[in-house]
């Protein structure tokens, strides 16, 4: 902008000035103009202003409310060529006469390119622009200014930004505000202000203060950017990220956040809630027999109908499958949560409505209570879990509270999933052997290698505890493959001694079969250990030959193929049919201890044990019975037809060296009996 300053004259500076009516028409000029353009003054005067400039200013004769503003232009000069200018012109009011006055001053053109580029900037660009005085009032904002508040730019001047104030933030968010923006010149962040229709938004806003030459400030600039859109996306991936997809309630994250702010809110006052682990009974079925849509369909359902019979403050999550978390809060609901059970107990009473049809299914509940059996929130919900799985176990369809003395088995479980793949490294763990006892011949025909953990503070641990841990996280892939080659590896010196030559048969878990690992890591053990591949026998589970784990059969031929034998260990317990039982590729099957223990007493044992021998003399496979502990058992076995025989009866698992023991005696009890048998037959 020009200004000129009060005392100085035409002559001390070489600003033209012009006289103009409302009209446009030339009323008097100064000297300096006519300098400026080489014009006589009776050639111009009541002349138009439009014919002497060009881009002439035609706003300040339109817009009559506009007192003060300035502009860029250029002069025509009288021999034709031209003279850029910035003009400030100013409306002159008296009282019966009104009058334009324009300020000239000669520029450059590089300088209107700046001013140009500025001006282009200030007004295109998409944050908007106030300008304010040092005390806050409002001088001018730019195009977006109104577009993304509503307010032109003649309703806010001389006004301050407080007109913008949606009452979103207190008086103590504005002191803090303005207190930074004093010390440090400046101030962002996000904050909610109101357009002039009364909507309410979020706006990411800067604040910057300017100073003049004498370190005073003269004006602030605020530039803000309207952010609903960003906000709006951000609170979509955020619920897509706290929630389920396919429920919309609340998943795992969520339920951990809202559980661990219950738990810290005891720290404040006493909190009572209570977490039940809930998971729909033969839902598997369905999802496989009919598809994943009836399956997800059916889920919706079931979250839909829990959702709308519990209280507001109560927390339902889905945390994955068919497995739902309900949070109960407050004192006096825990003491009604048998009652609260048996209500969702109830809401499975009539069949589920879903675009495939109606579908009948229960739940299984599983209760712990906070702070009674734990502090921590996975904790709660590891209790909760093993709550429901003991309902599942015994049929499903009801609800059980999770039982504080199994606490301190639960915490050493716990600590021992912590401790499994430090205890590999260090070499904690060893395989022990069992021996397998052919009762005609008397004679020790095989081993079965039995893994054992040898804690550095709690001893022994059997693999019953920490076996169910490995296959959970993972870690039974390195202690199958460690039991391998150790148990390969004490054949061969076995074998190279003469103590024992017969077969070593070693327990396979189903998660070694993953990723066809097995095979490879049987055929290098047995060339590193240069062993036959006959004299290993792979024990697997019945849950091997489930209809699920087909795909695990030709794995299980290519073994047989190499030359190593299959077994099925605790056969009757699991999935096997005796249909499929002569399609499965095995050469023996063991005879679980669940039908030896009362074989002496039971018909139905006997049956079974008597029908097993059948079968397996059908279909041309060994068999062997385990977990014999009495002379009854024994040779009731025997009497049946079933001749091989494994149990403490004979042996207890042991270390190698123990084992070579055992064998020595077991071996020399055997000469001995033979010879009494001569003797007693002379």
């Amino acid at each position: 902008m020009l200004f000129l300053d009060k005392g100085l004259t035409q002559s001390d500076v070489d600003i033209a000035i012009l006289t103009l009516n409302l009209a446009g028409e030339l009323v008097d000029v100064s000297a300096q103009y006519l300098v400026m353009t080489g014009f006589e003054k009776g050639e111009i005067l009541g002349k138009k202003i439009d014919d002497f400039e060009i881009c002439s200013a035609k706003k300040v004769f339109s817009n009559k409310s506009d007192i003060f503003g300035h502009y860029h232009s250029t002069l025509i000069r009288k021999d034709g060529s031209n003279l850029p200018i910035k003009v400030c012109y100013f409306r002159q009011q008296t009282q019966d006469l009104t009058q334009i006055l324009l300020f000239i001053q000669e520029c450059n053109y590089v300088e209107i390119a700046k001013t140009s580029i500025i001006e282009q900037i200030f007004d295109h660009t998409n944050e908007a622009i106030i300008v304010t005085d040092n005390k806050g009032f409002i001088q001018t904002v730019n195009r977006s200014f109104s577009e993304i508040t509503g307010y032109s730019e003649r309703e806010v001047v001389g006004k301050t930004p407080a007109i913008l104030n949606s009452g979103k933030q207190d008086k103590y968010f504005y002191k803090k505000f303005w207190k930074e923006i004093i010390s440090q010149g400046a101030w962002q962040g996000e904050i909610w202000n109101k357009r002039k229709n009364g909507e309410v938004y979020p706006e990411w806003l800067n604040i910057s203060s300017i100073r003049d030459k004498h370190g005073q400030i003269s004006n602030y600039i605020c530039q803000f950017t309207d952010i609903t859109n960003r906000k709006k996306s951000e609170e979509e991936l955020h619920f897509h990220a706290y929630h389920d997809s396919l429920t919309s309630l609340p998943n795992r994250h969520l339920l951990f956040e809202k559980l661990k702010h219950l738990c810290l809110l005891n720290q404040e006052q006493p909190t009572y809630f209570a977490v039940l682990f809930c998971d729909l009974d033969r839902f598997k079925m369905i999802n496989d027999s009919l598809g994943h849509d009836v399956g997800d369909e059916l889920l919706k359902s079931v979250a839909n109908r829990l959702e709308t019979k519990l209280r507001s403050n109560d927390i339902i999550a889905r945390t994955g499958g068919d497995e739902f978390i309900v949070v109960i809060e407050g004192e006096k609901a825990l003491k009604n949560l048998d009652k609260i059970c048996l209500q969702i107990l109830s809401l499975f009473e009539k069949s589920f409505h879903t675009q495939y049809g109606e579908f009948k299914t229960s739940i299984s509940i599983g209760v712990s209570q906070f702070p009674a059996d734990s502090k921590d929130v996975r904790e709660l919900i590891s209790f909760a879990d093993i709550a429901m799985y003991k309902i599942k176990k015994s049929g499903g369809n009801h609800y059980s509270f999770f039982d504080i003395k199994e606490k301190s088995f639960i915490q050493q479980r716990l600590e021992l999933e912590s401790e499994i793949f430090q205890a590999i490294e260090k070499d904690q763990f060893e395989v022990w052997y069992q021996p397998q006892i052919n009762t005609e011949t008397y004679q020790v025909y095989g081993v079965e290698c039995l893994i054992r953990w040898n804690h550095p503070e709690q001893g022994i641990i059997t693999p019953d505890l920490f076996i169910p841990i490995a296959e959970a996280n993972g870690s039974i892939k390195e202690l199958g493959y460690f039991v391998l080659k150790t148990a390969c590896h004490q054949l061969r010196q076995w074998r190279i001694n003469n103590v024992f030559t017969g077969v070593m048969a070693i327990n396979v878990s189903l998660r070694q079969f993953e990723r066809n690992d097995l095979l490879g890591q049987v055929k290098k053990t047995l060339i590193d250990e240069m062993l036959p591949a006959e004299s290993i026998e792979l024990e697997v589970t019945e849950s091997l030959f489930s209809e699920d784990n087909n795909y695990h059969t030709p794995i299980l031929l290519a073994l047989r193929e190499l030359g190593v034998k299959v077994a099925i260990d605790d056969f009757g317990t699991g999935y096997s049919s005796l249909q499929r039982l002569k399609n499965l590729p095995i050469d023996n099957v063991k005879i679980d201890k669940c039908f030896v223990d009362n074989i002496e007493h039971s018909s139905e044992d006997v049956a079974i044990v008597m029908a097993t021998i059948l079968l397996s003399k059908t279909f041309k496979v060994g068999l062997i019975a385990e977990g014999i502990e009495t002379q009854e058992q024994a040779d009731k076995l025997s009497e049946l037809g079933c001749f091989n025989q494994q149990g403490y009866l004979y042996s207890r698992p042991l270390r190698a060296h123990d084992f070579e023991d055992w064998l020595t005696d077991f071996t020399l009890q055997h000469k001995e009996r033979k010879i009494l048998q001569v003797v007693n037959n002379s």
